[in-house]
């Protein structure tokens, strides 16, 4: 038999046969690829949709908490049903609101307002003033956001407030219409609203209702029927923390699309295929009618080569493509003699790289860590006489820093050092990666890489090396290193930035809400733990919304920054301030009695009313300040804040500008 002959049996043995094969497997997977992308459809559309939900449920509730907190809560809880509705009225209109229910402590509706008439399931009772969030039904089932929250009357009674409002149905249906899909709002398995008709009931295969699970993912897509026509349809059962009651996302499409486009995929996918093994087999004849006897010679030397034979040459008999394979071969046998010496060295240096790569990503909490963790991986993995990390100064590290090995640091001068930062610099602007070398003295030669990114010069690591010793391949390691230590920098300042977002008060700057809940619980435990006393005020800006109405909210922005100015400056380092919410402040005086923290908050009171701000002379501000102790006035965070609260209530009705205890 010809070698051609065998070459192709060969070829159709180890080729054909296994594309014959994948051929089937893929055809059977295009056949399902239709349907697979339209549970894709299903599934994003859904995630997006809830995430929108969630969004808009999320800023309603911040936006009732900003306006409750420039409402009137005196008035709001009041018997004064006239006034009352004047501000629930206001609330409505400031919030775009469909309806708002005020309940007494005991859960009885007080009054209702709104194009809303019912609301339909409250959120659990909480003892936090901060709003949470749900959905409910009103008047004809049709779901709605819900934001509550709670007010305390100056007898210490807690109110619960639940505002209503539509869902962003244009929002949602821009959703679905990109994705292609039919959508509806369902209640306890009804639709409600949506592009589906409502009323419609959901019915799986059996003709049974659909029960939509309680999960966080979408449910998987399965044929159910709708008005009588079949679909394939998944559906998302809205959070419990977003939603009251069984309302839930639903997406569907007509299940005679999904077959269209799995059979349009099948036949693309089936011709693809038989054309791949035509040519496939066309090429495979060609290849054995060309391929003759050189190629012994060649597997021969070859053959020698695996032993370790790299010095027998390979004759070349033919002047073909196979000759010249031949050819080329025999001189790659000189070559690689000269080359296994060197790319063992880079092998041993690349495998350093890699394994110090994984540990300064891993540095995301620890800046001198990572420096020194470059310093060394750089070196160890180039052969460099020396390293310098250097991390240009920010706004989250103000000061200049910088690690050696192997140099000493005085070598890198003051002139250095700019020529390094001009050079980090252009890098950033101009968006590239490459390094650059740099004069270093007669005997040595500096090779620059800045550490950048998204356009922004973080730093730079410089390597020394003899002069004329710094590979191709050492350079690539320090590359490579570069790029891996900005992203480890970039991980630390996102951490930080993260770190100060969840604590700190954008506009003054202060600790936060979540933040002082956290801190009380642990000083309370200590105190509880070792005996000790504790003591909280808070502070409310007295007629803090005629500022706004008469100057501006610019100027009661800056009124607010004053405050926390004053609150920080005269207390001591030990005690902490956070904004409470809205025009509200509040102070933890760890280890103090209520007698002492009294003396401390009358100065804090003196100094708020002695505010000026340059830009509004005009302005002028006191403060109503309630004190409560731990143990004296209660033994957690929540019974400490109420009786704190109540004697702020306390200090506004015996007229203002002054401080009460609990």
């Amino acid at each position: 038999m010809k070698l051609h002959t065998k070459l192709y049996l060969f070829f159709a043995g180890i080729v054909l046969l296994p594309l014959l094969v994948v051929t089937v497997a893929a055809s059977a997977v295009l056949g399902r690829s239709g349907s697979e992308t339209y549970e894709g459809r299903l599934q994003s559309g859904l995630a997006a949709a809830s995430a929108i939900v969630s969004a808009q449920a999320q800023v309603l509730s911040g936006d009732f908490q900003v306006v409750l907190g420039r409402a009137d809560s005196g008035t709001l809880l009041s018997g004064d049903e006239t006034r009352r509705a004047l501000v629930i009225n206001s609330i409505l209109a400031e919030t775009g609101a469909v309806g708002l229910v005020i309940q007494d402590p005991s859960g009885a509706v007080v009054t209702r307002a709104g194009t809303a008439f019912s609301a339909a399931g409250a959120p659990a009772d909480g003892t936090s003033s901060s709003s949470s969030t749900g959905t409910g039904e009103a008047g004809d089932a049709t779901p709605l956001i819900v934001s509550t929250a709670r007010l305390a009357r100056p007898d210490g009674a807690l109110w619960r407030l639940t505002l209503l409002h539509s869902f962003n149905i244009e929002a949602l249906e821009k959703v679905f219409d990109a994705q292609g899909l039919e959508w509806g709002l369902l209640v306890d398995g009804v639709v409600k609203s949506g592009s589906l008709p409502a009323g419609d009931e959901i019915q799986d295969s059996a003709g049974e209702p659909v029960q939509i699970i309680d999960r966080t993912a979408p449910m998987g897509a399965l044929p159910v029927t709708i008005g009588g026509q079949e679909k394939l349809a998944s559906a998302l059962l809205l959070p419990r923390d977003i939603t009251e009651g069984q309302t839930s996302l639903f997406a569907a499409v007509p299940a005679a699309t999904v077959g269209a486009a799995s059979r349009q995929a099948l036949l693309v996918g089936l011709a693809l295929m038989a054309g791949v093994a035509l040519t496939a087999g066309v090429l495979g004849l060609l290849l054995a009618r060309n391929i003759t006897r050189p190629l012994r010679q060649l597997t021969s030397a070859a053959a020698a080569g695996i032993e370790g034979d790299l010095g027998r040459q390979v004759e070349v008999t033919s002047h073909d493509e196979v000759g010249n394979l031949a050819s080329s071969f025999g001189l790659m046998q000189t070559s690689l003699r000269d080359y296994i010496a060197e790319l063992e060295e880079s092998r041993t240096q690349l495998l350093l790289a890699l394994s110090y790569a994984g540990e300064i990503l891993g540095s995301t909490s620890d800046r001198a860590r990572m420096m020194k963790t470059t310093a060394e991986a750089a070196r160890l993995a180039t052969s460099a006489s020396g390293i310098w990390v250097d991390l240009f100064a920010s706004k989250r590290s103000p000061v200049r820093s910088g690690v050696f090995t192997g140099v000493p640091s005085h070598f890198f001068d003051d002139a250095f050092k700019r020529q390094v930062t001009m050079l980090a610099e252009r890098v950033a602007a101009d968006n590239t990666s490459a390094g650059e070398v740099l004069d270093f003295g007669p005997n040595y030669e500096a090779v620059a890489y800045p550490l950048v990114h998204e356009r922004q010069a973080l730093g730079a690591m410089v390597a020394v090396f003899g002069r004329g010793q710094s590979t191709k391949e050492s350079r690539h390691i320090l590359g490579s290193l570069a790029a891996q230590a900005a992203s480890a920098v970039e991980n630390v300042n996102f951490g930080e930035m993260q770190q100060l977002l969840a604590t700190t008060d954008p506009m003054t700057s202060l600790f936060n809400f979540r933040y002082l809940c956290n801190y009380l619980d642990k000083e309370i435990s200590k105190s509880r733990r070792y005996g000790r006393q504790l003591s909280i005020a808070i502070l409310d800006l007295d007629d803090f919304k005629t500022v706004n109405d008469t100057y501006g909210h610019q100027a009661g922005d800056d009124l607010l920054r004053a405050v926390g100015e004053v609150l920080t400056g005269q207390v001591r380092a030990s005690d902490i301030v956070a904004r409470y919410g809205g025009e509200e402040f509040s102070v933890v005086f760890p280890e103090t009695s209520k007698a002492d923290a009294m003396k401390v908050v009358e100065k804090l009171r003196s100094g708020i009313e002695q505010i000026r701000l340059p830009a509004y002379p005009e302005v002028r501000i006191t403060t109503s300040i309630g004190v409560s102790s731990f143990p004296v006035d209660g033994g957690d965070k929540t019974d400490l804040l109420v009786s704190a609260d109540a004697a702020l209530y306390q200090a506004k009705e015996s007229g203002k500008n002054r401080s009460f205890s609990a």
